[in-house]
């Protein structure tokens, strides 16, 4: 996959040193945005230092990574998400020795966003409140969360979006490198479009952003000047802060396993069962399914037999039976069978495929362990759920309804017959 990578960090207009530190190494396909805290330059040896101990890490594992282009995600995926989780614990604890041995140093921090970009897999790790946007399809998707306090609060619903930006403490983090010997790490692994975009940046940056700017100075081009009008724009607006940008273009490639990809993402996000999921939470579901291909007239699903999958159908239709009787047909981008990712019950009818078909899998096991890792995503499958079944509910009791009314009717027919007679 060909892209091109441009990075750029500046003072601002109030600081007098550059505690930020970027990083752009296209050959082995790492990218760090780190924005250093404590003052004293010490966050600058922060920032400096973590991005050291990165590079060392990804040396040492140039082997794994380089067996991702020919292995393929499923082989050794979890294996870079571990490395590059290691690699920031690494760094976090190399930052918080330096600091305990050196008082000067002490109480030193950084923030780091970093990404790496392995043929058509993009991998991400984060800590603190810089952020790695994704421009897609002519939207843009946050794909790292702020951990901060205002973040938090919204979470739990104690603020609103209104009380966010007035926030006193919106600046305080609750989370970096350094702090401690060890931090928590957000990692995500997602598939590589052709024409996606990424900008990775310091709160200097996107403290000032309103929306739809990204997406407007991205298009405005040329890929060369990008990191520089979000600087100027950030000065303009006051430059609190400093400011650090690493901007990622992939060329445009109409590759047929790329196109399935992306029609694959355009389902799972028009499906009901996953209409509530932010879209980071959509890639992260979408790394726990697969695609299964079946013949014509093959059996999806079998009535009275218990499952443990739920299906999309991603290209064909499908036939609904009940008793070996046709009850529906299902259209292409319809899901079925979700009701197994949540109990062992057998299943209410058979599914059985129209023609050639492809199926997008989610398993009961990943399921589970997709929402015992994300409580928030969790509960809004669980709200989807109880929607639909509201929906089915209803919608058999309106069915209930009608043959009632036509049993009342049948049973009175007779009657005014012979009162005719």
């Amino acid at each position: 996959m060909k892209l091109k990578s441009f990075g750029q960090t500046d003072v601002g207009k109030r600081r007098d040193h550059n505690e930020d530190c970027i990083f752009i190494d296209e050959q082995t396909g790492l990218y760090v945005v780190a924005d250093g805290m404590g003052g004293h330059a010490a966050g600058e040896v922060a920032s400096a230092t973590s991005v050291d101990v990165l590079k060392e890490e990804f040396k040492k594992n140039a082997a794994l990574i380089e067996s991702f282009k020919s292995n393929g995600p499923d082989e050794v995926r979890e294996q870079i998400l571990k490395m590059i989780e290691a690699a920031v614990q690494k760094a976090c604890a190399t930052v918080y020795k330096m600091g305990q041995e050196d008082l000067q140093q002490h109480g030193m921090g950084t923030t780091l966003s970093v990404m790496l970009i392995s043929d058509s897999g993009g991998f991400i790790a984060h800590v603190g409140d810089s952020r790695i946007y994704l421009v897609r399809e002519d939207q843009v998707h946050q794909l790292s969360i702020d951990h901060t306090l205002v973040n938090e609060q919204l979470k739990r619903g104690t603020i609103t979006k209104e009380d966010a930006h007035k926030a006193r403490y919106k600046n305080v983090i609750t989370r970096a490198l350094g702090i401690q010997e060890s931090v928590r790490v957000d990692t995500l692994h997602l598939d590589i479009l052709p024409e996606d975009k990424f900008l990775l940046c310091s709160d200097g940056l996107h403290g000032y952003l309103k929306p739809g700017e990204v997406k407007q100075i991205i298009k405005s081009g040329p890929d060369a000047d990008v990191c520089q009008k979000f600087i100027d724009l950030a000065n303009e607006r006051g430059g609190k802060d400093n400011i650090s940008i690493v901007y990622i273009d992939v060329a445009e490639d109409k590759d047929s396993t790329t196109e399935e990809l992306r029609q694959r993402m355009t389902i799972m996000r028009d499906a009901p069962m996953f209409k509530y999921l932010s879209y980071r939470e959509l890639v992260t579901l979408m790394n726990l399914t697969y695609i299964r291909t079946v013949r014509d007239q093959e059996i999806i699903i079998e009535e009275n037999i218990t499952g443990d999958e739920m299906f999309i159908l991603v290209q064909g239709s499908a036939q609904v039976l009940k008793s070996e009787q046709e009850i529906a047909n299902l259209p292409h981008g319809s899901h079925f069978g979700e009701m197994a990712l949540i109990d062992n019950a057998p299943r209410s009818a058979t599914i059985k495929a129209l023609g050639p078909t492809r199926l997008l899998v989610i398993g009961r096991k990943q399921f589970y362990e997709y929402i015992r890792k994300d409580a928030a995503a969790g509960v809004k499958l669980l709200w989807s759920f109880l929607q639909i079944l509201t929906i089915r509910l209803r919608s058999t009791d309106e069915r209930l309804r009608e043959v009632q009314e036509e049993l009342s009717i049948q049973e009175i027919q007779p009657e005014w017959i012979l009162s005719e007679d």
